[in-house]
């Protein structure tokens, strides 16, 4: 039967691509606002400097964004969890630790 191979000919069997131009803006929108992803305007000494001791993992990156990496590891002998907290960006880095999810130490600062 030839009738299947037929349909590749119609051209209202395909995806016209004009159909996705409506979605750009929305998804364009997304990457620009992405929840609480680290840029060049978050990453300020400015910023930082509202970081301090006692402060929650989720209260600095509502200031600072998603950190570049982070790491958690228990905190041998005396128990407990320290969470590090590293922001890259192309002049300086900064790092944060947390220990039992409250910040104990800053290191670095941002040239900006």
């Amino acid at each position: 039967r030839n009738d299947q191979h037929d349909d590749d000919h119609h051209p209202e069997n395909h995806h016209h691509p004009l159909s996705m131009k409506k979605y750009l803006p929305l998804f364009a929108s997304l990457a620009l606002f992405g929840c609480g992803v680290a840029t060049s305007l978050s990453l300020t000494q400015a910023n930082l400097d509202k970081v301090h001791n006692d402060m929650s993992p989720s209260a600095v990156k509502a200031i600072l964004g998603d950190p570049t990496t982070s790491k958690t590891e228990p905190i041998p002998i005396v128990g407990g969890t320290e969470t590090t907290y590293v922001y890259d960006t192309k002049t300086s880095e900064v790092t944060i630790i947390f220990k039992n999810d409250l910040v104990q130490e800053k290191r670095g600062s941002f040239n900006n």
